[in-house]
């Protein structure tokens, strides 16, 4: 009888340790394919931090070109409007 539950405590000790060895076989299939998901989101993260890099230095190259629009404008006008002012006394004077 002491025989026969000594077999029976091997065999669970066996099935145990067989228990362990796929779980961790399995532990170690999920560990990789998290490390692969892991992989692909600094994938897509270092895209969009390339993308938004790219997108700050548009915005920066947008607004020097808005601001010097904006002062050759204001700088035209300031010019023109004399001038105009000039030419057209000049003609009302002349009439």
């Amino acid at each position: 009888m002491a025989e026969e539950l000594s077999k029976r405590i091997d065999d669970v000790h066996k099935r145990l340790d067989d228990l362990r060895r796929h779980i961790d076989q399995r532990f170690g299939q999920v560990d990789g394919r998290f490390g692969q998901v892991d992989g692909r989101f600094e994938q897509v993260d270092r895209r969009f931090e390339q993308v938004f890099g790219e997108l700050r230095e548009i915005r920066v190259d947008m607004r020097s070109h808005f601001r010097w629009s904006v002062t050759t404008m204001v700088a035209l006008f300031g010019v023109a409007v004399p001038v105009w002012m000039w030419v057209l006394g000049l003609t009302l004077k002349f009439r």
